[in-house]
């Protein structure tokens, strides 16, 4: 399993009291020598274990009777399709089992209820009920055994697929889960969350809301975990290790796990700093902000346990991600022997690779990969000192851009690749901002059959999963899972920005994309509680058909979003190659925006773009912005402009430029009503700036 962010993830809100009190109820009991501790499972068809093989023995209750042993005696309570609110369709106080539990005078009482409440029968009528009636539910349930410990809990999942889901259910979900802790904080009850351990695992929900027996095993061992101290060796997060680079100027933040409630020390810039391990086993602490430099060192312990870190660097820290084009690799990309050779001795430069578990090649995957893969454990790396064989693994565009960056600015540059070939936007978004979306909560279940996903990704899925008799089995195209598997991972990391190289698995469908790309954006915003700059590459130039007006798409998208910059590659495509080698020049552009708008560089390293047209008779002139002196590849004649009349008749017309900024076309003897640049397919548009930035694709409307 991932190491999960702690600041991230909704943690088990019980107080240090509660669970100092239950331990002392079962410490004393065992000691007396009185009868087992015993703990009710109250709720809906969840804790019944509905849709199970065999619920006596596969649902949460009675694995959480294995996981806690002989001292407890655990019962399940559970009613299929009881809500909460009293007044609704099948409320659950009652029900027979609801009297059973009063009868059974438990020790520890688990209540989860909720999910049944979003059914339109009930959530619409009654909401303003909930509270109150939770607040009836637990005060009736403690007047069997005043003594008892009661721990309601925060809801497990309903996924997208659900036939309810967008019919209301989604809403009122996510209003029943905002209302469930400050329930458990004005009751005076402890806080459950089975939501955490199963949001991103909808392979073991084969109707999207009851989980399968792997499902109802998380959910026994979160219930575990509070109940009874969770024991593990002393573990730092993936993303934190000797040889990395913390972004200066940031909190950064060093965690990980740990037994529960064991302090937890770190040393740092000869400081101390101490916490202790929650409930579930996970702990975080914070380092004060720092300046570029280094190196330093710093050292955790906990329990007799010793971490050392070495060759610390403060700098500044990008992740880069995307398919094919950002992963491929330096050793493969043209005029790479010079990086190669200097690598080593790029000190200032630090890599963390995040390695694919397999690839997405044409073959079937065998059945410890699909298992692996459902498990989210795709991704795996550390951090590293620059080397010629590290360098040669690393994307070639993330690599150049950080070495540019290292040398320019003299400070540290830490760069992350996670990248996989052939992913769509989709996989890359977080759950909830896919599922808040009516288009794309939709059909993001159904991804391997619907016409939103393009062909390959379908086809290439399914060739990986043949061997797969899983419902919901996952896949790094299947919407939100590189999110799930990999970014997550990273939530907790300072960043300076991103880089992001992708595009080519989702042309097939230009308006289905600018959703994407804008979601994208603020879902990764959101969940790093970051504004974090994007720096992108715009698709190069190639012999499919949609990718002239894809590459506009996207210039008009760096327009339509704050803090993002697109880095223009028509120049460097290859007319039947979708991978072209050319890469380093790419990352150099890439570097050339961060500069400029990172770093206060003066150079025009935003494309130039078309400002101002005039006519003259037969002739028709445009002036560009960011540039000071227009000019053309290797100095040839002007190639790629069009003109498109009234007629929607396309015209190969010829320019030159005429001054500094401004380019003459020569106009046919029609009605212009576009201006059209780069725009075919495979296009060898060659105009550029001063520095050699090229001019975007773009379609100009003549007014």
């Amino acid at each position: 399993m991932k190491m999960e962010s702690p600041i991230r993830r909704m943690t088990t809100s019980i107080s240090k009291k509660g669970a100092l009190l239950l331990c002392l109820i079962i410490s004393i009991s065992v000691s007396l020598g009185q009868g087992r501790i015993k703990i009710a499972c109250i709720g809906n068809s969840v804790t019944f274990g509905y849709g199970l093989g065999n619920p006596a023995e596969d649902s949460y209750p009675s694995q959480l009777q294995a996981l806690l042993g002989q001292r407890f005696e655990v019962r399940n309570f559970g009613h299929s399709g009881a809500t909460l609110l009293r007044k609704g369709h099948r409320p659950y106080y009652k029900t027979e089992e609801y009297r059973k539990a009063l009868d059974f005078k438990p020790d520890v009482a688990i209540i989860h209820l909720g999910l049944n409440d979003t059914d339109p029968r009930n959530w619409p009528n009654y909401k303003n009920s909930f509270a109150s009636d939770y607040a009836t539910l637990i005060d009736s349930i403690r007047s069997a055994n005043p003594k008892m410990q009661i721990y309601i809990c925060r809801l497990s999942p309903i996924f997208s697929g659900h036939p309810r889901f967008l019919s209301g259910t989604r809403d009122w979900y996510e209003q029943i889960q905002v209302l469930i802790p400050q329930i458990a904080k004005n009751n005076q009850v402890g806080l459950i969350d089975l939501n955490r351990p199963l949001a991103a695992r909808i392979d073991l929900f084969d109707d999207y809301l009851h989980p399968n027996k792997q499902g109802a095993a998380l959910i026994a061992a979160q219930v575990t975990h509070v109940l009874t101290p969770i024991t593990q060796d002393l573990q730092l997060a993936e993303t934190i290790g000797s040889n990395m680079v913390l972004q200066r100027n940031w909190e950064n933040s060093i965690y990980g796990k740990g037994t529960a409630a064991a302090e937890i020390k770190v040393i740092f810039n000869r400081k101390s700093y101490r916490t202790h391990v929650n409930q579930n086993g996970f702990w975080e602490i914070k380092l004060p902000k720092m300046e570029a430099g280094g190196p330093y060192e710093i050292k955790v312990s906990s329990g007799g346990k010793n971490i050392e870190l070495k060759n610390i660097l403060f700098g500044d820290v990008y992740l880069a991600s995307g398919q094919s084009n950002m992963a491929f690799p330096l050793r493969r990309a043209l005029k790479s022997e010079s990086l190669l050779k200097n690598a080593s001795s790029q000190k200032n430069l630090r890599l963390f690779k995040c390695e694919n578990l397999v690839e997405t090649n044409a073959v079937a995957w065998d059945s410890a990969t699909l298992r692996k893969v459902n498990d989210l454990a795709y991704f795996q790396g550390s951090w590293s000192q620059a080397t010629a064989d590290e360098a040669a693994q690393f994307s070639a565009v993330a690599y150049s851009f950080a070495e540019q960056l290292a040398k320019e600015q003299h400070i540290p540059i830490g760069i992350i690749d996670l990248s996989v070939g052939g992913s769509n936007t989709e996989s890359w978004i977080d759950r909830k901002s896919l599922e808040s979306d009516d288009l794309l909560a939709s059909y993001i279940h159904s991804w391997q059959k619907s016409d939103f996903l393009q062909e390959f990704c379908r086809e290439r899925a399914n060739q990986n999963l043949v061997h797969s008799n899983v419902k919901n089995q996952r896949h790094p195209y299947q919407p939100a899972y590189n999110f799930e598997a990999g970014v997550s991972k990273w939530l907790s990391t300072g960043l300076k920005g991103i880089l992001w190289y992708q595009g080519e698995s989702n042309a097939h469908n230009i308006e289905l994309h600018e959703r994407l790309f804008k979601t994208l954006v603020s879902s990764w915003r959101k969940s790093f509680h970051q504004d974090l700059p994007f720096f992108f590459v715009q698709l190069t130039s190639l012999d499919r058909p949609s990718w002239g007006d894809f590459r506009n798409s996207q210039r008009l998208l760096e327009k339509q979003i704050s803090g993002t910059y697109m880095a223009v590659t028509l120049d460097v495509g290859d007319s039947l190659e979708v991978h072209p080698r050319e890469k380093i020049l790419v990352g150099q552009r890439l570097a050339n925006l961060a500069s400029q708008h990172l770093y206060g560089a003066v150079l025009n390293a935003d494309h130039p773009n078309p400002v101002q047209y005039r006519i003259y008779g037969d002739r028709l002139l445009l002036t560009f912005d960011q540039c000071t002196k227009l000019k053309t590849g290797e100095n040839t004649a002007v190639k790629g402009f069009q003109l498109v009349d009234n007629k929607g008749r396309i015209f190969n017309v010829q320019a030159n430029i005429l001054s500094d900024n401004t380019v003459e076309i020569n106009k046919p003897n029609v009605e212009v009503r576009r201006i059209l640049y780069g725009y075919e397919p495979f296009s060898r548009a060659n105009l550029q700036n001063e520095i050699g930035t090229p001019v975007s694709t773009f379609d100009l409307t003549i007014e």
